[in-house]
């Protein structure tokens, strides 16, 4: 199954997930959205078996409550939303990306630093 875009409330419950990087129920997550974001537990739950469907948390019922294991890793989510970003907001253009950052100072010396020596990296591939 493709990598779909997640909706702003999914991708919150997925950045809890994938920090705990473990199996884990929906009993300790409805507390984690509810103490974080103040969502009623049937948010939460609806949220949770729309990443079921999208194939990124596979569910298994334990008891009262529903295990959830995650089928898309952090990285990979990452890497397709750049990809999209960098695509569909700057034409993958790096000039475009670079330019919009030092737009407003956004670029420190320490990132100026990392990205010469990226670049000398890539140069010398």
């Amino acid at each position: 199954m493709p990598i779909k875009k997640l909706p702003q409330s999914e991708f919150k419950i997925m950045k809890f997930i994938w920090k705990v990087d473990s199996k884990i129920t929906s009993k300790d997550i409805i507390l984690a959205m509810e103490q974080k974001y103040q969502w009623k537990q049937t948010t939460t739950l609806t949220v949770l078996s729309r990443l079921v469907v999208k194939g990124f948390l596979n569910s298994k019922k334990i008891n009262k409550h529903t295990q959830y294991e995650i089928l898309i890793a952090e990285k990979d989510y990452l890497n397709f939303e750049t990809r999209e970003f960098f695509s569909n907001i700057h034409d993958s253009s790096i000039k475009s990306l670079l330019l919009s950052l030092h737009a407003d100072d956004n670029i420190s010396e320490e990132d100026i630093l990392f990205i010469e020596a990226w670049l000398r990296s890539i140069k010398e591939k």
